[in-house]
């Protein structure tokens, strides 16, 4: 069986703990102060009004079933996976994003996609889903024990992606500078 006929699942951590009276907090936070809010991954992701729209969009497009979740409640949920192959509780960073393979009866495994250290430069969605998108297809196309090999290593193409985004917003303002220019003479 190939890795693409494997049944997969991203799960997104956010670094905070939920529970009830944790996550009405957390709203109120990012309704008042979101820069009060610890998780960058949280911040990314909601807004006053809760789970922003384009990241559902985006999730939804990008096609692989997820599943969101707080810190605490992904060690509940996933610490009996040290006992599948190299992933250990202990590593686990957050925020961040892991790939599990495989269903209830095969062994499973849980790699870390999305490190920590990636949600320290990406300040925007645009940014973090081309990360993400890149960290899957790398996944895919080195497997899971390179990728895991590679994906320990710095991550200098988030400042390039950053540097890229910044151009093309100045582009886009020099262009319409240049439109209202034309528009003044024609008048």
């Amino acid at each position: 069986m190939t890795m693409t006929d494997t049944k997969e699942k991203l799960v997104f951590i956010y670094a905070m703990d939920g529970g009830a009276l944790n996550k009405i907090t957390y709203f109120f936070k990012q309704g008042i102060s979101p820069s009060k809010i610890e998780c960058p991954l949280y911040g990314l992701t909601h807004s006053a009004s809760g789970m922003k729209p384009e990241v559902l969009d985006f999730m939804k497009r990008f096609g692989v079933p997820y599943e969101i979740l707080y810190q605490d409640e992904f060690v509940r949920k996933y610490e009996g996976f040290e006992i599948f192959g190299k992933f250990k509780m202990a590593d686990a960073g957050f925020p961040a994003v892991y790939i599990i393979v495989g269903d209830e009866r095969d062994e499973r495994g849980i790699y870390e996609l999305v490190r920590p250290k990636y949600f320290q430069k990406c300040e925007s969605l645009s940014c973090f889903g081309k990360v993400l998108k890149r960290k899957y297809a790398q996944f895919h196309e080195l497997g899971p024990d390179e990728f895991q090999a590679q994906n320990n290593k710095a991550a200098p193409e988030i400042e390039a992606d950053e540097e890229s985004e910044k151009k093309q917003k100045i582009e886009k303002a020099h262009e319409k500078i240049m439109e209202m220019e034309k528009r003044m003479e024609e008048d």
